[in-house]
């Protein structure tokens, strides 16, 4: 069999670590994580990183691998989580990647062949792969967004961009124009309200979110899940274990 991945995905505030460590614990599998930031040192918060005691439930790989000042791309990520789900097969346990950023799980799953950079070629087939993501409402979607970005200035978002930036990271790093530390930035350093900047934040986590479903359509091997309540992450948790259970024969 060639070497099997699991992937769940979905846009940002669904709940996709919720889900992914509760199936990471039913089946042994140990997380790679399928987002742009998380590889970054320091950046914590803003990147809703998954905490020090979920990594010590299950093994997590991809996150702080680099600087705020280094370049992620999406050729390296194939590459690394490629060869992480080389190893992890090799140890006789299920890769399960965990995140929401769709050009980086596409260009995995489908092989894209980056000679030259051009993403369009595609070479041939190495993964086994079943793919899960989750789906919501809008309107609860977007009130979870409202939470994580409130979450997220309670748990000290302010504090942690203005300490990368007393640690000499400067505000034009590709890292720090992301959300949640460029709308920080706004207010920081160039006097914005600090409420215009909240509210500006949480409509950019909508609107990434929107992108995100627009880039899942090219995705149609995905299987669809529906979280309308608290109860349906356990239905889903159910759901994926026993389909990957038959489609890759686990034990």
């Amino acid at each position: 069999m060639n070497n099997r991945v699991a992937v769940i995905l979905g846009p940002t505030a669904v709940g996709k670590s919720q889900v992914g460590l509760a199936v990471a614990q039913r089946l042994n599998a140990e997380i790679i994580s399928g987002d742009s930031m998380t590889v970054y040192r320091g950046m914590d918060i803003g990147t809703a990183k998954p905490s020090l005691a979920d990594r010590k439930l299950v093994p997590h790989h991809l996150l702080d691998i680099l600087n705020p000042d280094e370049q992620y791309d999406v050729y390296r990520f194939q590459q690394e989580a490629g060869e992480l789900i080389r190893e992890i097969n090799g140890r006789g346990k299920l890769p399960l990647i965990v995140g929401g950023t769709g050009l980086y799980i596409q260009a995995l799953l489908e092989n894209y062949d980056f000679a030259g950079r051009n993403a369009k070629n595609k070479k041939p087939q190495e993964l086994c792969y079943r793919v899960y993501g989750l789906n919501m409402p809008r309107e609860l979607l977007y009130a979870r967004i409202g939470e994580r970005v409130d979450k997220m200035l309670a748990e000290g978002l302010e504090s942690e961009v203005r300490g990368l930036l007393d640690r000499g990271l400067s505000s034009e790093t590709a890292s720090m124009k992301s959300i949640g530390y460029r709308q920080m930035l706004w207010y920081i350093l160039d006097g914005m309200p600090y409420d215009e900047a909240v509210a500006k934040l949480k409509q950019a986590t909508r609107n990434f979110a929107k992108r995100q479903f627009t880039w899942y359509r090219r995705m149609d091997y995905i299987k669809w899940l529906d979280i309308r309540e608290e109860r349906d992450y356990a239905l889903a948790v159910e759901d994926i274990c026993k389909d990957l259970v038959i489609a890759f024969d686990l034990v």
